[in-house]
């Protein structure tokens, strides 16, 4: 799976404004990451869109791992930055890749 059918899938559960198509995937997957952070509580489908993001992690391709580890779990980290006890809820689905580079 590349960045943009990972992307493709989130937006099924995320929405998002930004145009997939024709964007930058480092956009996008902040986009994204910000989002999530921002609506968590409302994620009706969250273990879906934690599965995808550790499928990301776990795909062979270096490409994906970055845009998903410096764009969607930093995008998240740092919006809940003043909120530790938010972030400590999202951090609690992440899968053990993701889990470990965001507290690497």
């Amino acid at each position: 799976m590349d960045s943009k059918t990972l992307a493709k899938e989130l937006t099924r559960y995320i929405p998002c404004p930004i145009e997939v198509e024709s964007s930058s995937m480092q956009t996008v997957f902040e986009e994204m990451g910000w989002r999530i952070a921002e609506n968590f509580s409302a994620i009706e489908e969250r273990d879906k869109v934690f599965d995808l993001i550790e499928f990301g992690m776990r795909n062979g391709d270096r490409r994906l791992r970055n845009v998903v580890s410096t764009g969607l779990i930093e995008a998240m980290i740092s919006r809940t930055g003043a909120q530790p006890a938010r972030w400590r809820q999202i951090s609690s689905h992440l899968g053990a890749l993701s889990a470990a580079y965001a507290h690497g």
